[in-house]
């Protein structure tokens, strides 16, 4: 059964109790202090006993050590102390401006929206002659801007959804999928595309239903997402998805033979408008830091293993949900 929509903050976003950690940073760092007072107790009381150690020189030489230990961790604490109060404020200062940050670039993309719409309605009347037929020679300028609007707003929308994942407002649902019907729904969408361009798809899934918890329309997100970079990118040969399950978890493998990633980019590849190797793709460069946290927000895991000119691997690893019952319009569009 679908339950209500529900904001989920990435743990990533989670911002520590300041008081809380100093209190426990004093309470760790006193306790750490007495270990170095009990120990000269013990070999005082204990094991080296003696009124001669607290007499004559001796005595002077032994108070004067344990004053210089003393103040030592005295002065160590506040030391520490003082860079550790330095460091919980950088780091509020670092996410008050990130907030600040995220928060204009949702302010931007809404105001983009509106005239953005204006403009593709406008270039779309003219397109389809609603003002009178086009020129051959107006075609091509009028298509162009067309192309351009499309892609702006593609990039608004991928802002717009962004920021709403950084500040914690994306609404997931919680229903039980069933990731083979995600993944045949995927590739249908691109068999069309892959055929005209004479690549193939091979789909391996296991024949038993794998079953996860949570937003099945963007775990589809997530998918139509690196399906469609592994055929933007695969000039000959395919693209194979696969579905394997590991443990406690369901793994999807997009393997793709196009033109590869260098080692030294993998993790780049994941940073927003990180836009690694030829750039003659067009591309806002969100799309896989928004399959990333999407991926994160399931409690699950993505990376990339690649070599230039042999192609590239993307995998998916999503917690199973063994007890959910199965719905029954599984596997019913196959």
């Amino acid at each position: 059964m679908r339950s209500a929509k529900r904001p989920i903050r990435s743990s990533r976003d989670a911002l520590p109790n300041v008081s809380a950690l100093i209190s426990r940073f004093n309470i760790a760092f006193s306790l750490m202090s007495v270990i170095p007072l009990l120990t000269c107790f013990y070999l005082i009381t204990v094991r080296f006993f003696s009124i001669e150690i607290l007499t004559g020189n001796n005595g002077f030489l032994f108070i004067t050590v344990l004053v210089i230990a003393l103040l030592g961790l005295f002065f160590g604490q506040q030391l520490i102390r003082d860079m550790f109060h330095q460091l919980v404020q950088t780091n509020a200062k670092l996410s008050k401006l990130n907030e600040a940050q995220a928060g204009f670039v949702n302010n931007v993309a809404h105001e983009f929206r509106a005239p953005l719409a204006i403009f593709k309605g406008a270039l779309d009347n003219l397109a389809d002659g609603l003002h009178g037929p086009l020129t051959d020679d107006q075609k091509e300028p009028v298509g162009m801007c067309q192309r351009e609007v499309n892609r702006l707003t593609r990039l608004v929308r991928d802002l717009l959804e962004l920021a709403r994942i950084e500040a914690g407002k994306l609404q997931l649902t919680q229903e039980a999928v069933v990731l083979q019907d995600v993944l045949h729904s995927v590739g249908q969408m691109f068999r069309g595309l892959m055929k005209e361009r004479g690549l193939t798809l091979m789909m391996e899934l296991r024949p038993e239903p794998a079953v996860v918890i949570g937003d099945g329309d963007r775990l589809k997100q997530v998918f139509v997402n690196l399906v469609g970079n592994a055929v933007k990118y695969t000039d000959v040969g395919g693209v194979r998805v696969r579905l394997t399950s590991e443990g406690e978890m369901f793994q999807v493998e997009v393997a793709d033979t196009g033109r590869g990633i260098a080692p030294e980019d993998l993790e780049r590849v994941f940073n927003k408008f990180e836009r690694v190797g030829a750039q003659t793709e067009e591309g806002s460069g969100l799309g896989l830091p928004i399959a990333r946290d999407v991926v994160e927000l399931h409690s699950g895991r993505i990376w990339a293993d690649s070599q230039l000119g042999a192609g590239s691997r993307f995998f998916v690893k999503i917690p199973a949900h063994r007890g959910a019952a199965v719905p029954a319009e599984a596997h019913a569009a196959r």
